[in-house]
């Protein structure tokens, strides 16, 4: 068995177009989806837009309201789910678009006022957009096919033609993006984020970089901080992780899979740097007061092919750290206090999810109690 949930997670199956809400079973411990919960994005499609090809990227939670981004060849948007969580799969009768300006829909995460934000354009090449409205019912069956937000602002590539993944806040505000195609990590100011918009960047570090890894078969330097990022989340303790993807893209690619945990204090550097300046760029000599690097083992128990971790969510109450792997189609939990004496035999951390993102599809957790009845 693999490791337990702490937290119900929602995830999305991009190859079959559904959302599915997983749990501990209550009393084997094993994850399990609850059908009821399943939302079949294919359908909601087809009831609008008959002919089209659904492809489910990422889900984030607003309350008990599911936003999921639609990204297929021919059909890109981002839907709404109202009462999700209360009222399951049947919510998705009155699931609408709730944006279709935008292409490539990948992460989302939303501020405290609940303003969406989201990696959007055209593959290899997006922007980071806000929107204001997401509190808008169903508007009925005609309105939805149609865009439901309130406002649209379009806050930039960071300079750079970007790739954006994953999104989080931090509890100031900030918002952090992952940029897969720059092998960075970006911040924009939130003292700006509902006008003139500014960002700070931390660059990649290209060197013999030192693990935290305790485990004999997983000490090896590092090539790259940064390997096609992808999942970001916050930890309790203000600790920003990055999950690197790892595939190669633009020509980096590490020897082993590895998660990075950046400090509030390598955060705040970032943060003190000049608006839209020069990036920072992490001193290797310092890498244990500023980052963490916690290298994972191939995919089956070190054998085969290295994983591709995509998105990533904390349950920051029980100190665990869930992220999707697209090469086996599940996922894996980490306990962050132990993260460093991970050994080498991988089902103890898998996850038993279905997860067909090519990486890059965000995760959901439930932060609330949620009463389900698994079978």
């Amino acid at each position: 068995m693999g490791i337990r949930l702490t937290r119900p997670l929602v995830v999305p199956e991009y190859e079959t177009a559904r959302v599915k809400l997983y749990v501990a079973h209550p009393v084997t411990g094993d994850t399990v989806s609850v059908p009821p919960y399943t939302v079949d994005v294919q359908q909601v499609l087809s009831t609008m837009f008959p002919g089209r090809t659904a492809k489910a990227n990422s889900c984030a939670l607003l309350g008990d309201d599911l936003f999921i981004s639609n990204s297929s060849p021919d059909s890109q948007c981002i839907f709404k789910v109202p009462n999700y969580l209360v009222q399951g799969g049947l919510a998705g009768i009155e699931a609408f678009v709730f944006t279709l300006d935008g292409g490539d829909y990948v992460g989302l995460a939303f501020d405290l006022a609940g303003n969406l934000y989201a990696a959007e354009g055209s593959p290899l090449d997006n922007r980071i957009v806000s929107y204001t409205g997401t509190d808008r019912p169903y508007p009925g069956p005609v309105a939805a096919q149609l865009d439901n937000y309130a406002a649209r602002a379009d806050l930039g590539n960071a300079g750079l033609t970007s790739y954006f993944a994953d999104l989080a806040f931090d509890t100031a505000g900030n918002l952090w993006v992952s940029d897969y195609r720059n092998h960075r990590v970006v911040v924009f100011d939130a003292a700006h984020l509902g006008g003139t918009n500014t960002y700070h960047a931390l660059s990649n570090l290209s060197a013999q970089i030192p693990v935290a890894n305790t485990d004999p078969a997983l000490t090896s330097n590092i090539d790259h901080l940064f390997s096609s990022p992808e999942g970001i989340a916050f930890d309790a303790a203000g600790n920003l992780w990055v999950a690197n993807n790892n595939d190669g893209a633009q020509g980096v690619q590490n020897q082993r899979t590895s998660l990075v945990q950046i400090t509030p204090a390598l955060q705040s550097a970032v943060l003190a740097t000049a608006p839209d300046g020069s990036p920072l760029e992490p001193d290797v000599g310092q890498s244990g007061r500023e980052y963490f690097v916690y290298q994972v083992p191939n995919v089956a128990d070190d054998a085969g092919p290295r994983p591709q971790f995509g998105g990533l969510q904390i349950d920051q109450a029980g100190g665990r750290l869930y992220v999707n792997e697209e090469v086996a189609g599940n996922g894996r939990g980490y306990d962050i206090d132990t993260i460093a004496a991970i050994g080498t035999h991988t089902g103890v951390n898998d996850l038993a999810i279905v997860s067909t993102n090519p990486g890059n599809g965000g995760i959901a957790l439930v932060e609330r109690e949620l009463l389900v009845v698994v079978a």
